[in-house]
């Protein structure tokens, strides 16, 4: 074991202990300020619903990792625990590994897997002590030497996304080669394969969705050792939509869904391909499939806050349903995620797909008064959003002194996302809204005022990243903030930008029919 690695890792445990149930330990100080900050993040999924019972079902997808247990049923939940965690079935992984250890408590790649599930939960306390318990238990040698590397890798991953910027481009490609020596050690372990393929990511913290063409051929050669590796298939899917090749991504999207069909992401990435292949209704019924799978699993008492990614499904189906006309099912839709209850940081996002939906209708009143009603939410992000999309709202109402000071409200409450995002996890996430909310505002209001020019300038360039978007989220998403972005236009009587806007939609999707493209013939 590398002991130094190790003891960094106990090291911040015993910050953690110290915190956590008061005992004297190392001051936090003397921690990474990276591991500070994340400490603060609030969990996506409680620790009582990821420690509860689980049983053994199929509808998790097959996948086997030989461990070292006697218990052939620790072995089969911890295949089931692998299993969630390449779907980021994060509180069900968690679930089944729990399940693993209460059937052998000595089985140490149980502790890594809970560890994964935490980190993808936001459970960072947890992930951390999980990860000392898996390094302890392999100390005592009573498990292979391949379980030993991927335990040691666990650690090194953990020491090279928290390592300072200075040392992070080094500590990330020292964690690849480990990772290839461990692959040097059993080439036809089709799971070493694909987390090296994780690791071609741009950070350490890689999990898949990230990956392009570096990552594909270690996915590629994954699926050469086991063609039914669906995990392979799942970041396929991501890398190749990054990419922009879409009928790839479907062909992997298909095997993905069809090797899983009892996990909501699966039957959802199928769906995330097939609208650039002009595949709606298809992808329409993936989201179907997906929205399903998630009500049974509340209905069986999993509480829907619980789950990550019900949110995001339900906001890309209804924007589907918008885009081929269905107007009460879009609706109906976007009115649930807006009231949605969310823990993570980045959820509040969930707002705001009703809010421009009203503006898009012209219900600027209704979009107001919702707007004010996110602007006293807990999150940040979805008071930011309220703020920015109240503006709007006063623009379009002609209140544009109003509008300033939503406007100036917004910056302020955009100065505390920037702050309570400002870590390892959520570091880019403020820059991004920087763009789509307040640049996009000022603009708006810069149409009605002294430097129209100036706006449109900036609403172009924002129409310009829409449109280059790979992603399903960054362009159906886009088509509809363009479509309500050229509406504004119009009113400003600025011709030459709605055109523009237009165009922009039409590279999008081809064979949307804008209403603002009737309205201005």
């Amino acid at each position: 074991m590398r002991n130094g690695k190790l003891w960094r890792v106990t090291g911040l445990f015993l910050v953690l202990v110290a915190m956590f149930v008061g005992q004297p330990g190392v001051a936090l100080a003397q921690e990474s300020t990276h591991q500070q900050a994340v400490l603060a993040i609030p969990r996506t999924s409680s620790l009582e619903v990821m420690e509860s019972s689980i049983t053994l079902t199929p509808e998790a997808g097959r996948l086997h990792q030989e461990v070292s247990t006697r218990s052939a049923e620790a072995q089969a939940y911890y295949d089931q625990g692998i299993a969630y965690l390449h779907s980021y079935v994060w509180v069900d992984a968690a679930r089944s590994f729990h399940e693993a250890l209460r059937r052998d408590p000595e089985l140490a790649m149980a502790h890594l897997g809970l560890s994964k599930a935490y980190v993808g939960a936001t459970a960072y306390a947890e992930a951390f002590f999980h990860l000392k318990k898996a390094a302890e238990l392999a100390a005592k040698g009573n498990l292979t030497p391949k379980e030993a590397k991927w335990i040691a890798l666990g650690e090194q991953q953990m020491e090279a996304v928290y390592a300072s910027e200075e040392e992070r481009t080094s500590k990330h490609q020292e964690y690849k080669q480990a990772i290839e020596a461990l692959i040097a050690l059993d080439p036809d372990d089709a799971h070493a394969w694909v987390m090296r393929g994780n690791a071609e990511e741009s950070r350490a913290s890689g999990r898949g969705q990230g990956g392009r063409i570096g990552a594909i051929a270690y996915y590629d050669a994954a699926l050469k050792r086991d063609p039914g590796h669906f995990a392979a298939h799942h970041y396929m899917v991501h890398a190749y939509e990054g990419l922009g090749h879409y009928d790839k991504a479907a062909e992997h999207g298909a095997q993905y869904a069809a090797a899983v069909p009892g996990v909501p992401h699966a039957q959802h990435m199928y769906a995330h391909v097939l609208p650039r292949l002009g595949r709606w209704e298809e992808a329409l019924e993936q989201l179907g499939k997906a929205d399903r799978l998630h009500r049974e699993y509340f209905s069986a008492g999993i509480d829907p806050v619980e789950e990550w990614h019900h949110g995001h499904n339900i906001h890309l189906m209804g924007a589907v349903h918008l885009r081929l006309g269905n107007e009460a099912d879009a609706e109906r839709l976007f009115r649930e995620a807006f009231h949605l209850e969310v823990r993570s940081l980045r959820d509040g996002r969930f707002t705001e797909p009703w809010l421009e939906y009203l503006l898009l209708r012209g219900r600027f009143e209704e979009a107001l008064a919702a707007a004010r009603e996110a602007e006293k939410r807990p999150l940040a992000l979805a008071r930011l959003i309220g703020a920015a999309r109240a503006a709007e709202a006063l623009i379009a109402l002609d209140r544009i002194e109003e509008a300033r000071q939503a406007q100036q409200r917004a910056k302020v409450v955009f100065e505390e996302f920037r702050k309570v995002t400002d870590n390892i996890i959520y570091g880019r996430l403020a820059a991004r809204y920087d763009g789509r909310l307040l640049e996009a505002l000022e603009a708006q209001l810069a149409l009605f005022g002294d430097n129209p020019e100036e706006g449109e300038e900036v609403l172009i360039r924002l129409a310009d990243g829409f449109a280059r978007s790979t992603s399903f989220d960054g362009w159906v998403t886009g088509l509809f903030r363009l479509e309500q972005l050229a509406d504004v236009a119009r009113r400003a009587g600025r011709e030459k930008l709605v055109e523009a806007l237009l165009e922009r939609m039409n590279r999008i999707d081809p064979e949307f029919t804008s209403s603002v493209s009737a309205a201005v013939r």
